[in-house]
């Protein structure tokens, strides 16, 4: 589906990033982190955001954000908190990062 497409499709979109922290950032990143969910979570096309930490790795985090559409996405990506993450991914705090963005199908109600 393009990009165009998905855009205009009103489903909810859920956003699944696989991150990895440098292990002398792993502090800073907890408490950006935390921000970020929060401040998520207020916003009012935010449907859950969630963050959990590996447990064999601990510098190896998923976040699970799901979204009510587009619109929603987008609006989360102009808003203060997620400034922080994309701050502290240039900064070089992290090894990697790779974010997937999916179509919600069947969803929890909560």
């Amino acid at each position: 589906m393009s990009s165009s497409a998905l855009q205009s499709s009103n489903k909810p979109i859920a956003i699944m990033v696989d991150a990895e922290i440098k292990p002398d950032r792993l502090e800073e990143f907890l408490d950006i982190i935390e921000k970020d969910a929060i401040g998520s979570r207020s916003e009012p096309g935010c449907i859950r955001f969630d963050v959990v930490q590996n447990q064999e790795n601990p510098c190896k985090f998923f976040f699970y954000e799901v979204y009510q559409d587009a619109e929603a996405v987008k609006f989360h990506k102009e808003q203060p908190h997620f400034a922080l993450w994309t701050d502290f991914k240039a900064s070089g705090g992290v090894v990697s990062s790779v974010s997937h963005k999916c179509h919600g199908i069947f969803l929890s109600e909560n």
